[in-house]
């Protein structure tokens, strides 16, 4: 079973996005047996992102592909060239102000960083190593369309229509940026503290874990996706650069 996943990363994706689910549901259902009136929304939002973060962890450890797919320790570089992003959180935090009670800010972060851990090792681990073999825009395209698709679900969970619709434009968007910066670095832990950053000032601002039934301008909302969309510019230029550094130092390397 662990050489066939090894070779199908696929079916393991497929496999840690079901399985995950279902422990999840019944954790909630074991839960609410002993107290109906806590809700994943309000309540056990931050205890599901959690388990799901452990279930991509254990899953990519136990095929033994962590290191494979980034979760080694990051150069210092690789650190340096994610700055400029954080005009996009600082930009959130900046419109969104905070809102959140400061007992619920613990939660709140357990729960961003739950989801920047459970996605970045599906979307930018797994399955990026899954599409890979067809080609570099194949591997950043695919991946960043299921990573858009995911969010529409918050639809039927009580999102604003509006917000889940722009919400899977920037996510497809910012979903091919943040491959593109993966493709630049050996590790995946600087895509992991973005994404964590960027959750959890949201989460903290608004006091929900991403799901948002309110309505936002479509100003605002347009706005970030121009943001994330600067960011797949910046991120397809560096990896366009890197990879010419690849090429040319491989074509100087003097023949034996």
């Amino acid at each position: 079973m662990k050489s066939f996943l090894y070779r199908h990363a696929v079916v393991l994706f497929l496999g840690v996005m079901i399985g995950r689910g279902i422990l999840g549901m019944v954790t909630v259902k074991g839960i609410q047996m002993f107290n109906p009136t806590l809700s994943v929304q309000k309540d056990l939002g931050w205890l599901i992102m959690l388990l799901y973060a452990v279930c991509a962890v254990l899953a990519v450890k136990w095929v033994r592909i962590d290191k494979e797919i980034g979760l080694i320790k990051p150069s210092v570089k690789e650190w340096y060239m994610w700055l400029p992003v954080l005009i996009i959180p600082l930009t959130l935090a900046f419109y969104l102000g905070f809102h959140s009670p400061w007992s619920h800010v613990p939660f709140l972060l357990i729960a961003a960083l739950g989801v920047a851990i459970n996605e970045e090792i599906l979307f930018r681990g797994i399955l990026l190593r899954a599409m890979l073999p067809f080609g570099k825009a194949v591997a950043i395209i695919i991946p960043s369309l299921l990573f858009g698709a995911t969010h529409l679900g918050n639809i039927f969970v009580g999102a604003d229509v509006s917000f889940a619709l722009f919400q899977f434009a920037w996510t497809f968007i910012g979903g091919m940026a943040l491959t593109a910066m993966r493709l630049q670095n050996k590790s995946l832990l600087p895509a992991i503290g973005f994404h964590f950053i960027l959750d959890a000032i949201e989460y903290a601002a608004t006091g929900e874990y991403g799901v948002h039934s309110i309505q936002y301008s479509l100003g605002w909302l347009s706005i970030f996706v121009l943001l994330n969309l600067a960011f797949l510019i910046y991120a397809l230029y560096g990896l366009k650069k890197e990879t010419h550094k690849i090429s040319v130092a491989k074509n100087t390397i003097p023949a034996n």
